[in-house]
């Protein structure tokens, strides 16, 4: 049974979220994209900083097409979650989850979710079809990556990859700081996969990383098709280590 100071940890973070968010955005079926949309544009700040200033990778130019074909997108989303009338709402618990019960159903949430992006993946490219028709618009963006590289994708992949993400907790409702959490780190790890830097303290035997992805890219025949965990190229096969790095930090 958890301890009482088990309950207490986040109870702070939690009665803030009530206080000022409120219930009724925390219910609302897609607040999770505000973790998303906060994480795209702090991230890709900082990266497309380095891009330009400081590794002068991507031109400034190039870093402004990306910001023009991808911000549009998480706009309407916004607006969307503002002003369009939604048929129902989550229940919003009254109390924090205990840190047992959020890190649990945060580790099964991002394991769902490397899984089904993976299968995905995998049928991106083993369907001549769907490949030829959805994800070659992506596989079109030249190596070395950028950190917007990952956003550079036909509609309906974007749309199939959202789902592969997200479907799990949302079905299953989890605690919305569960929800926004993951939502955030989801979004964190599959820009780190795209931004084209070999980081040194950046836990790759865990999680996808920029020069397994690149590998990906660069392959007639791809491996590597995890863009979350590495656990999915591990268990299924897939996984190939990369021989030199892509750039260091």
């Amino acid at each position: 049974m958890p301890s009482d100071a088990d309950r207490r940890l986040l109870a702070p973070l939690w009665d803030f979220c009530l206080a000022h968010i409120g219930v009724d955005t925390l219910g609302h079926p897609l607040f999770f994209v505000v973790a998303v949309i906060t994480t795209v544009l702090v991230a890709g700040a900082a990266f497309s900083f380095v891009d330009v200033f400081i590794t002068k990778k991507v031109p400034l130019k190039a870093t402004a097409l990306y910001l023009a074909i991808t911000l549009p997108g998480y706009l309407l989303v916004f607006v969307a979650l503002n002003y369009l009338p939604i048929a129902f709402r989550f229940d919003v618990p009254r109390e924090a989850p205990t840190l047992l019960s959020f890190a649990g159903n945060l580790v099964v949430c991002m394991l769902v979710g490397d899984v089904l992006s993976y299968w995905w993946h995998r049928l991106e490219h083993g369907s001549p079809f769907v490949f030829r028709h959805v994800h070659y618009v992506h596989h079109n963006v030249s190596s070395p990556l950028s950190v917007w590289s990952g956003f550079y994708v036909h509609p309906v992949e974007s749309f199939c990859v959202f789902v592969t993400f997200y479907i799990y907790p949302f079905v299953m409702q989890v605690h919305p700081l569960v929800f926004v959490t993951y939502a955030a780190l989801n979004t964190f790890i599959t820009m780190v996969t795209h931004c084209g830097y070999d980081m040194r303290l950046y836990p790759n035997w865990l999680f996808a990383s920029a020069p397994m992805h690149e590998h990906h890219h660069g392959r007639r025949k791809p491996s590597n098709f995890s863009v979350l965990l590495n656990f999915s190229d591990r268990i299924f096969g897939t996984y190939t280590p990369y021989q030199e790095p892509v750039r260091a930090e």
